[in-house]
């Protein structure tokens, strides 16, 4: 039996109707985006990377929220669904299906439609084997194959993606594990169509051998998989949804995908676009002290006795100390991480109402959760930046004092709406805790010279 379709009972679509659906599909990401922003002015709607990658504007919303940040990056995946799902039945059964896989990627979405909308007819296949001649041996032969040839796709994307290129962007969490899919799911289907249900369970399978492979080879750690694992989990099941309707529809045998052989192409380019997204988040306590007492706490070298919490138990760097080595303008600061030590340049100093510093360099973002002491994995220096970091006090009534933190940090992962969520929790756990810490001991100060008094 085909495979169900959000289209209806399964056959190939007239290039006319393709374009049709197709190209207002794509063309309502940006249509969304632009609607977000109403009568605001969006930053680069000139520019080719708008184009290509609709949704990174969005990240310069002054009120996106992380709950409106993950319904755009779903309906973002759900566009690319859409789209894989007719672009397959465009070229039902022929060698060009390979193509639907780049719908996943954003920048790759309009030139793919109108490249499927040229062709005058679907390009037809040949039949798969009658039914009757396969046997379970070679269906579990073929499954072997297919978890196989899944785990390799991810270590090999990796490989290419991260370690060669640099580049973490939908290539790597989005049109890898959709590849991947699609390929364990063909094999495992080719001769001998499994049963409803057990396609699923040999993606998952691949998926979590492949992962198992990149922690074995040093090459990524745990956390960082955990983090990217219900991403890329949704997409290689739909990527198996796909790979199995082809392997019924009769899809060449002799062929491989070409997707697989695609991919280095893919992450080239999106290690000569990378995303640049920054992060501006601020955040405020009052302190039961004046201004000079809160002003003595923020800028002591007392090491910061709270607990790390949820970001130190994943690996995210936090806060231990900070060190003032010259007080003033253009001196140095000393900010002490879990990860190592941060060099910074002071650039606002207003004893009792202002503290500002620029990060001359910073250790890694993260500690790999690893049985190696060393893994090659580059995002965890470089892919997430901080800025400026500032200090403001105002002083309140009856002795009290506002302290607030803002800061500046550049993401540099795609897909940006899926990652910016956790970077916005990471900095504001830190910030709370920061902020937490000057003022019990801010207040703890002054209750002590109350005493005094």
């Amino acid at each position: 039996m085909p495979a169900p379709s959000f289209l209806g009972p399964r056959r190939p679509l007239s290039r006319w109707t393709y374009l049709a659906i197709g190209l207002p599909l794509v063309l309502s990401q940006h249509l969304l985006v632009a609607l977000a922003f109403g009568g605001e002015e969006m930053p680069g709607l000139r520019s080719p990377e708008f184009w290509a990658f609709p949704f990174r504007a969005l990240t310069s919303h002054p009120n996106l929220s992380p709950i409106a940040a993950a319904l755009a990056f779903a309906f973002a995946l759900g566009i690319a669904w859409a789209l894989a799902e007719l672009s397959f039945r465009r070229c039902e059964g022929g060698w060009t299906a390979d193509l639907a896989a780049l719908a996943l990627l954003p920048p790759l979405q309009i030139p793919l439609v109108l490249v499927l909308a040229l062709f005058p007819a679907p390009l037809g296949g040949a039949d798969i084997d009658d039914a009757d001649e396969r046997d379970s041996v070679q269906s579990a032969h073929h499954a072997v194959q297919g978890v196989l040839a899944g785990a390799a796709i991810i270590v090999f994307a990796v490989l290419v993606s991260a370690v060669t290129f640099g580049a973490y962007g939908w290539g790597l969490f989005v049109l890898t594990p959709f590849t991947m899919g699609l390929t364990t799911a063909y094999i495992a289907n080719r001769r001998h169509p499994l049963p409803k249900g057990h396609t699923l369970p040999l993606v998952l399978g691949a998926a979590a051998l492949g992962s198992f492979a990149l922690i074995l080879f040093a090459l990524e750690g745990l956390f960082c998989i955990l983090l990217a694992a219900p991403l890329g989990a949704a997409v290689a099941a739909l990527g198996g949804t796909l790979g199995r309707a082809a392997a019924l529809a009769g899809h060449r045998r002799g062929r491989p995908f070409l997707a697989v052989g695609l991919l280095p192409a893919i992450f080239a380019l999106e290690a000569a676009m990378p995303p640049e997204a920054v992060i501006k988040t601020a955040e405020s306590v009052e302190i039961a002290a004046p201004a000079e007492q809160v002003w003595a706490a923020l800028t002591s070298s007392e090491p910061i006795a709270s607990p790390a919490g949820w970001v130190g138990r994943a690996g995210l760097a936090y806060a231990l100390g900070g060190r003032i080595v010259e007080p003033a303008v253009g001196g140095d600061r000393e900010g002490r991480f879990s990860t190592g030590v941060a060099h910074e340049r002071i650039t606002a100093w207003q004893p009792g109402r202002r503290l500002a510093f620029a990060l001359v360099s910073q250790p890694p973002a993260m500690e790999e959760m690893s049985p190696y002491r060393r893994v090659h994995a580059p995002h965890v220096q470089g892919y997430f930046d901080t800025g400026e970091t500032r200090f403001d006090l105002a002083a309140l009534p009856g002795g009290r004092t506002r302290l607030t933190i803002t800061a500046f940090h550049v993401l540099r992962l795609d897909p940006v709406l899926y990652w910016q969520p956790l970077a916005r929790w990471a900095i504001r756990s830190n910030a709370r805790r920061v902020l937490g810490d000057i003022r019990d001991r801010a207040a703890a100060a002054s209750a002590r010279l109350a005493r005094r008094g």
